[in-house]
């Protein structure tokens, strides 16, 4: 179709960009999982940045990317040598020390500030950051797969610089209120539930006789391949794609039952629930009807 042919274009586009980010010392206070794979991606680009410096908080990690880039990444002796010698700072310690570990650093006016912590407000990220401009405090929640140059994030508030550098790493969208924000992050949590249809498909495989190690290639390829279509989405493509199923189709089918069985509702409020823990609020009360196979003669 039309929306499909589109979609593949748009997509061999980014794949034939060169990929670079703006040129600064970029500086990462916490080395953890997210701060990892967003150096590994920097330092795989295209065009990486001339200068990465590590924290030694996290320090197996930090020494491990440090001897794998070592003409890029670097490691201070301390969080505060992090801070004065780079241009743009990642902040990634874990949610109970951001804090004590962000009012404990000197900043100057001309940097900018990138949190990583899913839970840390804006306010008092601005307030802990000072003097950096508030408009140069900006919160991220990227995805592992940024290592890879495959990833996902979201941000606020839309920073030109910080915008750039996550579509390099994958598709970056931003948005102007850390509310809005708010309401996106729940996309993220769907993780669990997406590893979970693939392990449920490839158990089924399994029970079907099929050779295990076959059956995992084969669930990963498939569900590889057909979100493809959807990388680039625009506000119509979802629906364009279940309406290119066939009625009476195989496709149609499956997708028939799991939607008599209730279950786009399910994940619906699922999302529902998560937003309400993010929002600080009580979750919405649901009544659980559980799905149940039956064989029928």
């Amino acid at each position: 179709t039309h929306s499909r042919a589109a979609h593949s274009a748009i997509l061999l586009l980014a794949l034939l960009t060169m990929s670079s980010v703006p040129p600064a010392k970029y500086g990462f206070v916490g080395v953890g999982t997210m701060s990892s794979a967003i150096v590994r991606g920097l330092c795989t680009l295209d065009q990486p940045p001339p200068s990465i410096v590590l924290s030694p908080r996290g320090a197996e990690k930090s020494a491990a990317l440090a001897k794998e880039f070592g003409s890029i990444v670097s490691v201070a002796a301390s969080n505060q040598e992090v801070v004065d010698q780079c241009d743009v700072i990642f902040i990634g310690v874990l949610p109970k020390q951001t804090e004590e570990v962000v009012r404990a650093l000197n900043f100057k006016a001309s940097q900018t500030v990138c949190s990583l912590v899913s839970t840390a407000p804006m306010a008092l990220l601005q307030e802990c950051c000072a003097p950096v401009a508030k408009d140069q405090v900006v919160r991220a929640i990227p995805l592992p797969p940024v290592a890879k140059h495959h990833g996902a994030c979201i941000m606020t508030p839309r920073h030109p610089r910080i915008m750039k550098l996550f579509d390099a790493l994958g598709t970056c969208v931003a948005v102007e209120t850390e509310e809005m924000m708010k309401k996106m992050m729940p996309v993220t949590c769907l993780m669990g539930q997406f590893y979970a249809q693939q392990r449920a498909t490839h158990q089924w495989l399994v029970r079907q006789g099929v050779d295990g190690e076959q059956a995992a290639k084969w669930t990963g390829a498939v569900f590889h391949c057909v979100s493809y279509d959807t990388a680039h989405a625009t506000a119509h493509t979802f629906d364009e794609l279940v309406d290119e199923q066939t009625p009476g189709g195989l496709n149609e089918q499956v997708l028939r039952e799991l939607t008599d069985a209730g279950s786009w509702t399910a994940l619906q409020d699922a999302m529902d629930g998560c937003l309400a823990r993010i929002e600080a609020r009580p979750a919405p009360k649901k009544r659980k009807r559980p799905y149940e196979s039956t064989e029928e003669e």
